[in-house]
């Protein structure tokens, strides 16, 4: 029984550590201190804020001390010249699209990419930005969970943040999914005022197959397309030299995304692509 006791006073250290570090990671010292014993009050039930048994949920701990008055992400006195660093595991790519949309939504189309470097094990990115109020985490949080992209760890050092971010199942959330039963008498209608399309294609198979792409209208234009892989690598890149009816093309192996505009002036298409897909049975055509 005494072994139990001390195995759980041992755990309840551990939890208490994990939400203070974590804290102490996100709250300005002289805060802290003030603080301490609202903090204390605050995350009196530790539990509640754990992702796993030895780690904070970041997201969550951020959001408290913001509902609290208790994270600084509002400056009155003015604008600051802040950062905020990504780090990730794998895909740059893709976690770059998902950051810069994420941000773009919330409003931050001035920043700047300040510094990139890669290892064997992480990609990291940094961006600059000036403004009065610094990202909000949970605001961040939400755009990200539609690319599947998940905040791991957040800290911050004076008005430097940093980020840890993964993705188990990416997701690009813009693009539209283009299914086998998609064909040419019945095909998938998307519309975009930009005249930027992004489509989801099928699992590649064994079979031969073919994206088929025409304008709504009928009319012709100047093809760009680049097909990417789920980590969003181009694989392929189609341009053509001249105005086109209809765009027909292999889909290469691994190519999961497909974006597709006019080479010219995008706006030409903003009235809707039809998308389908051929199925070409190789062993029918051997028969």
């Amino acid at each position: 029984m005494r072994k139990f006791f001390i195995f759980l006073a041992a755990l309840s250290a551990l939890f208490g550590d994990a939400i203070n570090d974590k804290v102490r990671a996100l709250v300005d010292p002289q805060s802290y201190v003030t603080h301490q014993k609202l903090i204390e009050i605050i995350f009196k039930n530790k539990k509640e804020f754990l992702a796993e048994p030895d780690r904070a949920d970041s997201v969550k701990v951020a959001a408290t001390l913001k509902e609290n008055g208790l994270l600084d992400i509002f400056y009155k006195e003015g604008p600051r010249n802040l950062s905020a660093t990504f780090r990730s595991t794998k895909s740059p790519m893709f976690f770059l699209k998902a950051v810069s949309d994420s941000l773009s939504d919330l409003g931050y189309n001035f920043t700047r990419l300040s510094a990139m470097r890669s290892d064997s094990l992480f990609f990291e990115w940094t961006i600059s930005y000036r403004s009065d109020h610094a990202i909000d985490p949970a605001q961040l949080s939400k755009r990200l969970a539609a690319f599947r992209v998940k905040i791991d760890d957040i800290s911050k050092q004076g008005d430097d943040w940093r980020y840890l971010i993964s993705a188990k199942n990416p997701n690009l959330p813009e693009a539209t999914a283009l299914e086998i039963k998609h064909t040419s008498d019945d095909p998938l209608l998307v519309q975009n005022m930009s005249g930027e399309y992004w489509v989801k294609l099928p699992p590649y198979s064994s079979n031969a197959s073919r994206v088929g792409i025409r304008k709504k209208s009928g009319g012709s234009w100047v093809v760009y397309a680049v097909f990417y892989d789920e980590a969003l690598q181009p694989i392929q890149t189609a341009v053509s030299a001249n105005s086109v009816k209809a765009f027909i093309s292999p889909f290469p192996e691994n190519a999961a995304y497909l974006k597709i505009t006019d080479n010219d002036i995008a706006v030409t298409l903003q009235h809707g692509l039809q998308f389908w897909i051929e199925v070409i049975d190789k062993q029918a055509q051997s028969d």
